[in-house]
Order: structure tokens, then C-alpha cells, then sequence
């Protein structure tokens, strides 16, 4: 019988990860994605940054606007004074 590339149990059916090549079995990832357990939890921890790293850049730009809204805003009350 075949043995799992993830977790060395000897199986009936393995499937090819398409990302990485190992074979692996039903439990160590998905046939549907044809992706194994390595590669789909790394799949998941990139899309993870990424929504993160989305989120400081939200945030950043937010900030810009706002400082740069303050700085106008001095801008106009210094000239008011002049």
C-alpha cells in the first residue's frame, strides 16, 4: 500500500498537493483543493497577513488624512492671524 508523504500512514488512496507535489491521504488535507495540510495551512496564515497588512495600510492612510486635515487647518488659522 501507498504511504502518506504528510504523516507516513500506509493508505489506499493518496492525492497530489498541487502546490507542493508531496502525496498525501484524506487526512492530511483536501482532495477538493488538491492541496495537503502544509500548504493549505500556509495558504491561510499568508491570506491572514495579507487581510492584516490591508488593514495597517487602512489604517495608515487614515492617519495621513487626518494629519494632513490638522496641518490646513494650522495653515489657514495662521494666515487668518496674519
Amino acid at each position: 500500500m501507498p504511504e502518506c508523504g504528510v504523516c507516513g500512514e500506509q493508505v489506499e488512496k493518496l492525492y497530489l498537493c498541487r502546490t507542493c507535489g508531496v502525496r498525501f491521504c484524506e487526512n492530511c488535507g483536501s482532495p477538493e483543493e488538491k492541496m495537503c495540510i502544509n500548504c493549505s495551512t500556509l495558504r491561510a496564515r499568508e491570506d491572514r497577513d495579507a487581510e492584516r497588512e490591508a488593514e495597517r495600510e487602512q489604517m495608515h492612510e487614515g492617519a495621513s488624512t487626518l494629519r494632513d486635515e490638522e496641518e490646513r487647518e494650522e495653515e489657514e488659522e495662521e494666515d487668518r492671524e496674519e
